[in-house]
């Protein structure tokens, strides 16, 4: 088995136009920076091109792994059905959608390693905040900061980044949106030290968003749920 100092795992659903351009762009940016890394393709039960397209990258690249999730489960599978597998020293991931940069992740990185921390998320910047993602993001950190007594800004934010053996000790199970925050509940649970870092997100146009009021909903049930039941 490979041991890698940092492995990222993507879920892609049907992302089979993002699919190579966002992995050219990750591989760039790991070996302009000497970074030892595993890039984990998870095909989250895609029924375009994705699938043949993780194939074939995987064949190009030994440090490329790919997963195939047959039926799709949710968001938060598809992140867990790579993080359960990647080998770095340090896991995280990032959505396929090519809305983070490449050079967020290494920032994110570096600054997980920098400060020590077990987790480190990343925080959009002033000018990637905008519209319907400012407006949840408002009440999924005021929904978290009453719950939790902790002011976690943009909690959904990406690149997230952790030490493995964190990882395997939050016995992570989300299956949808509400990964990302049960990472953090799950951190202040066994104070783990969190920090943040400045990203910038790269919007597309006619990108369409898959956030809706519906999971404002689901998440405001999975947070009391965790709250007192967990």
């Amino acid at each position: 088995m490979e041991n890698y100092d940092l492995s990222i795992a993507i879920p892609f659903y049907n992302e089979e136009k993002t699919v190579k351009e966002l992995t050219k762009r990750l591989v760039n940016e790991f070996e302009k920076n000497s970074i030892d890394y595993e890039l984990i393709l998870v095909d989250n039960g895609s029924w375009d091109k994705t699938p043949e397209i993780v194939e074939e990258l995987a064949k190009k690249n030994k440090r490329i792994k790919p997963v195939h999730v047959k039926i799709n489960q949710g968001y938060g599978f598809g992140i867990l059905s790579g993080l359960n597998v990647a080998n770095g020293k340090y896991i995280g991931y990032i959505d396929g959608d090519l809305e983070v940069l490449p050079s967020d992740v290494i920032k994110v990185y570096n600054k997980l390693r920098k400060e020590k921390a077990d987790v480190c998320k990343g925080k959009r910047d002033i000018r990637s905040s905008a519209g319907f993602r400012k407006i949840s993001s408002y009440l999924y950190d005021s929904l978290f900061l009453l719950m939790y007594f902790k002011h976690i800004e943009q909690i959904n934010a990406k690149p997230k980044i952790m030490k493995r053996d964190c990882f395997k000790n939050m016995k992570l199970k989300s299956k949808d949106w509400f990964i990302d925050t049960e990472i953090l509940i799950k951190s202040l649970k066994y104070n783990y030290k969190i920090t943040t870092e400045i990203t910038t997100y790269a919007h597309k146009k006619n990108h369409k968003s898959h956030i809706r009021f519906s999971t404002i909903f689901e998440f405001l049930k999975n947070i009391i749920k965790y709250r007192f039941t967990d």
